[in-house]
């Protein structure tokens, strides 16, 4: 029954990522529907937004029916966004991607609260560090896959298959939800909103570490992600040809799965994520700085795949870190709804910014750089983070 059930957790895990779509989404309202690089970027600040304001709603509702629930609604949320993605005209794209935004919150928070749970389980009493680990890899395969599936589509067939393919994979991830386990808190009655977040505030503001390790996972995760909103926009003004993007995004994918094992080594050589965590900074500015310069296909290709690389380290290394901060499980889906929150709060204020000024992108990238550097001096100079956490 466990190996039965961690399959399912795998198979959910390898499902939730594949998108075919992801490398071309920019490319394809260009082309299909006139969208300017302005336009596509606040396209994706309407997903940030989006995701801002249902964040804490669903991360609340989430903590209340369970993970499992919370699971399969994010999945058919997701396939609907799909099929408006594909009928066209520009407000079916806006409100598609709204509903992405909202399903995507579903997600955040309840399928790491669900592995620990899971884990934790008197029952299983598994290795969560290895597991979490485990699934965090098996996204980055499924995004390996896709993006390569999204080349062959571009390639040998035409723009849309792409998004074709997702929707299919939409409808499996959807099947899938309904066969995953129930954790033991689900199986009990639900807990009033009100205790949610009673527990959630006075956890915050008694727990220091806590308090540092969301605050952290906020900075890094907005610079993160506006970074990779941008790269659609970048790509289009890029030396890279179109039909290359999923190339692109297959090897950088790769990477990023190698940045779990880099975690682990590098963990084990410093013996300090506070460490390890100053090194994934500069080397995000380092990137970050060096594809606002390089023109080159080949040097566009190390630093996206560079940039990948630091994402799949600092992955897991929060989702750890935060997971073993958390004092009780009653709000663990909240407190990744919160960072979720205000981590696309920070994104998407960042990239309606960016569309306002209507720059080139590469200086929208030396900007995320700064960030980076500034982040990092914080942390250089501030003595909150244990050394040794």
């Amino acid at each position: 029954m466990i190996k039965s059930s961690k399959r399912i957790l795998f198979l959910f895990s390898f499902f939730m990522t594949m998108n075919f779509c992801t490398p071309v989404f920019g490319a394809f309202f260009q082309l299909e529907h006139g969208f300017s690089e302005s336009q596509i970027t606040s396209l994706f600040a309407v997903f940030s937004f989006t995701v801002f304001i249902f964040e804490i709603p669903t991360g609340l509702l989430g903590d209340r029916i369970g993970e499992k629930k919370s699971l399969i609604i994010g999945a058919m949320l997701t396939g609907i966004s799909t099929i408006l993605f594909l009928i066209g005209n520009t407000a079916f794209i806006y409100i598609g991607e709204a509903i992405f935004g909202i399903g995507s919150t579903f997600y955040l928070g309840a399928f790491e609260s669900l592995v620990y749970k899971y884990c934790k389980s008197s029952d299983n009493n598994l290795n969560y560090n290895k597991i979490v680990s485990e699934t965090y890899a098996l996204q980055w395969i499924a995004l390996s896959f896709s993006f390569v599936g999204c080349f062959v589509f571009t390639t040998y067939g035409n723009i849309r298959w792409p998004f074709i393919a997702t929707l299919i994979s939409n409808i499996f991830l959807y099947m899938i939800a309904h066969f995953l386990p129930v954790t033991q808190k689900e199986n009990k009655k639900n807990i009033s909103t009100f205790s949610i977040i009673k527990g959630f505030i006075n956890d915050i503001c008694s727990n220091k570490q806590l308090r540092i390790m969301c605050l952290l996972n906020v900075f890094c995760s907005m610079i993160l992600v506006s970074g990779y909103q941008l790269l659609q926009a970048y790509l289009l003004g890029s030396s890279v040809p179109k039909s290359y993007n999923g190339l692109l995004y297959f090897v950088a994918a790769l990477f990023a799965s190698f940045g779990l094992f880099f975690f682990d080594k590098l963990q084990a050589i410093l013996k300090s994520r506070k460490i390890v965590f100053l090194l994934c900074l500069f080397m995000i500015s380092a990137c970050f700085f060096g594809l606002a310069y390089v023109t080159g296909i080949l040097f566009i290709f190390l630093l996206v795949s560079g940039y990948r690389l630091i994402w799949g380290v600092t992955s897991p290394m929060f989702a750890s870190m935060i997971n073993e901060s958390i004092e009780k499980d009653d709000y663990r889906n909240t407190v990744f709804s919160m960072i979720s929150l205000v981590c696309n709060l920070g994104s998407s204020v960042l990239l309606f910014v960016f569309a306002i000024m209507n720059v080139d992108v590469k200086y929208n990238y030396i900007i995320l750089g700064v960030l980076a550097i500034v982040v990092f001096m914080i942390c250089v100079f501030s003595n909150d983070m244990k050394s040794r956490y």
